[in-house]
């Protein structure tokens, strides 16, 4: 298969500055957290760096309904719309206590745009369209067998023109892999499954599902083997951003 591009996404227009400075935004995000889950959260925005995070941001329409899955604390979907704050976002988590969490940093920061729910996408009731989805070092968490069907689910909820952003693991390094499913572990113990693939597979599955898709990869002074995937569905206005 040939290689995909992978420049940074770029917009059609500048944005207007009315937003937060990304490390204001990040630093808010932070303080608004309990103090177990704000030493977390520093180790979260320091793995997802500053280059990162603009192109996840610049990927994202800048106005509009966002879908966040497995939003957790709700840091992403915060910070998003902090730093747009035209941006209306949904996150959904199985966790009840992450999404108190999340509820309770939308209610000090004042995002009242913003709206958190438990459970799975498909089982929280939450309903499309969306103009931008996604999804952060989730997939990977997602049984090999339960991934096609959520990303057919995920592509269902997307409006003409939204775009589905995927941030996860590549497999291309084995000693940066194996550095990442270290940590993972960590995190999360031996009894999860992880199913790491290389994007090039998860860029089939999603031109499969009829998404537009361009890969990014996003190098970093940590070991860590990030890639972004870009993923949008024809038509409507968002496709000429």
């Amino acid at each position: 298969m040939s290689e995909r591009r992978q420049d940074p996404p770029r917009r059609g227009s500048a944005r207007e500055l009315a937003g937060h400075d990304p490390g204001e935004a990040i630093a808010r995000v932070a303080m608004a957290l309990p103090p177990i889950e704000r030493a977390y959260a520093v180790i979260r925005f320091a793995i997802l760096r500053h280059k990162l995070l603009t192109i996840l941001d610049l990927a994202l329409p800048e106005a509009g309904r966002v879908l966040d899955v497995g939003c957790g604390f709700g840091l992403w979907s915060s910070y998003f719309s902090l730093v747009a704050p035209q941006r209306s976002i949904v996150g959904v988590d199985i966790s009840e206590r992450r999404v108190e969490v999340a509820r309770e940093v939308k209610r000090k920061l004042g995002l009242e745009r913003n709206e958190y729910h438990v459970g799975t996408v498909e089982a929280s009731g939450v309903e499309g369209p969306f103009d931008g989805i996604v999804v952060l070092d989730v997939l990977h968490h997602v049984a090999p067998e339960h991934q096609r069907p959520m990303l057919e689910h995920l592509v269902s909820l997307l409006a003409p023109g939204g775009v589905l952003i995927v941030k996860d693991i590549t497999t291309d390094s084995a000693f940066k892999l194996k550095f990442t499913e270290i940590l993972d572990r960590v995190m999360v113990g031996f009894d999860e499954p992880l199913a790491y693939r290389h994007h090039h597979d998860w860029a089939d599955e999603l031109e499969a599902l009829g998404l537009s898709t361009r890969v990014v990869r996003v190098s970093d002074v940590l070991p860590y083997p990030h890639v972004v995937l870009v993923a949008r569905r024809d038509g409507g206005p968002s496709s000429q951003r």
